[in-house]
């Protein structure tokens, strides 16, 4: 089988089974001139041990999703062991300019939350480098941080959610005044339990922290620098962005969450928790480094010590304990800034997160709003990533579609 006729085949696994109209798609809905061709070789799912029959159920139930618009357009695109076995983009995204254009791997989404992840990976790696620490007070690299009962918290506490600030409302940070007003704003906030005490989804303080952090430890570069001289230039994350996004590639708004770049209306705008944007394929890439054990095409980037502890459940004995006391768990399975599934009978935010049913105690992954999510697992030497160009009708409804693709996708995997 040519390369043309495995990758029309990935995009429309199970043709027969979806209809004649998945074919035309097939050929309109990638453009590797802009994308920069295919990073992850294209295969038979066979190949790399994959179900091709269930697989189709994932795609079908996709692409039946948005023909009832549940969603305007949406993605699902997988690799194992580095190489893609579907890869299916379908309806339809909103430009910058509020036109709906057919949605394809070269738009560059706002990804939200799936940035923590990002952030995230670029702190272990200035970890690794010795430049911070995850267990000394964070007042150690931002002396004003200890104002308001704040002074006993640490990095770690921050990565995983449970520093005891989660309260404090995003704004812009895109320009140095910007940035420079936050860290007022966080530094001055009063801390509203224990830090270390339990485990509260922290949407920006906690990751903006820790990137101040970094910052003061680089020469205060800008943060998006740091993360594309760490990161997105290593990995060749071409449209990872966290100011404006690159020029060749289409950017698209999410009409139910915002629908410009300018700051002033953008409160997610440069903000390390939320405000990065990029394409399936880079989000693949960050994951696939992961799962490759931190390297990228031969070179390490990620340590085995460091790369374990990210995705090494940091609050698993007090879950445990929890567990064996039959009380609910005060914490949840954080990992360094990723959500990891662990050992534990029940994983509270699974679903939201994309682990669908699964109980791979090495799944990880960052969900993004109610658009988007991206999972690994190295075990099964399997990344994936599921999107939608807006968001559903509630959040229920993005849930049992997160959980059913999830579910479908993973299932095929032998």
């Amino acid at each position: 089988m040519s390369v043309i006729e495995r990758r029309a085949f990935l995009k429309y696994a199970g043709a027969a089974a979806l209809g004649s109209g998945i074919a035309s798609w097939a050929e309109t809905h990638r453009n590797d001139s802009v994308a920069g061709g295919d990073e992850f070789p294209p295969v038979d799912p066979a190949e790399v041990k994959v179900d091709a029959q269930k697989l189709a159920k994932a795609v079908e139930f996709v692409e039946a999703e948005v023909k009832a618009g549940s969603v305007p357009g949406a993605a699902l695109v997988a690799t194992r062991r580095g190489r893609k076995f579907v890869e299916h983009y379908c309806g339809s995204y909103r430009a910058l300019t509020g036109v709906d254009k057919p949605f394809d791997n070269t738009v560059s989404s706002p990804l939200f939350s799936f940035s923590k992840g990002i952030s995230a990976t670029v702190a272990v790696m200035a970890h690794q480098d010795g430049l911070i620490e995850y267990d000394v007070p964070v007042s150690k690299y931002i002396p004003e941080f200890s104002a308001g009962g704040k002074e006993a918290i640490t990095l770690l506490h921050l990565l995983t959610h449970s520093a005891g600030i989660p309260s404090i409302a995003s704004s812009a940070v895109a320009t140095e005044e910007q940035w420079s007003g936050f860290v007022k704003k966080v530094c001055a906030a009063q801390i509203e339990w224990p830090a270390g005490s339990r485990t509260a989804y922290h949407g920006i303080s906690g990751m903006f922290v820790v990137a101040e952090a970094v910052r003061r430890v680089s020469a205060m570069k800008p943060w998006d620098a740091i993360c594309r001289e760490r990161l997105f230039n290593p990995i060749g994350a071409k449209s990872f962005s966290f100011g404006q996004p690159p020029a060749e590639f289409n950017v698209a708004v999410a009409p139910g969450y915002f629908t410009s770049l300018d700051p002033e209306k953008n409160s997610m705008s440069g903000q390390p928790a939320a405000g990065c944007f990029g394409t399936v394929d880079d989000m693949l890439r960050l994951l696939n480094l992961v799962v490759q054990n931190g390297s990228w095409h031969g070179r390490t980037l990620i340590k085995p010590e460091p790369l374990k502890e990210m995705l090494t459940v940091q609050y698993a004995g007090e879950i445990a304990k929890a567990v064996a006391d039959d009380k609910p768990p005060a914490h949840e399975p954080w990992g360094l800034g990723w959500l990891v599934r662990g050992a534990a009978p029940k994983c509270g935010a699974g679903h939201w997160f994309g682990f669908g049913d699964s109980t791979s105690p090495t799944l990880f992954g960052h969900a993004g709003v109610d658009t988007v999510y991206g999972d690994g697992d190295p075990a099964r030497e399997l990344a994936f990533v599921f999107i939608t160009t807006d968001k559903a009708r509630d959040a229920a409804e993005a849930t049992r579609l997160r959980r059913e693709v999830s579910n479908r996708l993973q299932d095929a995997v032998i």
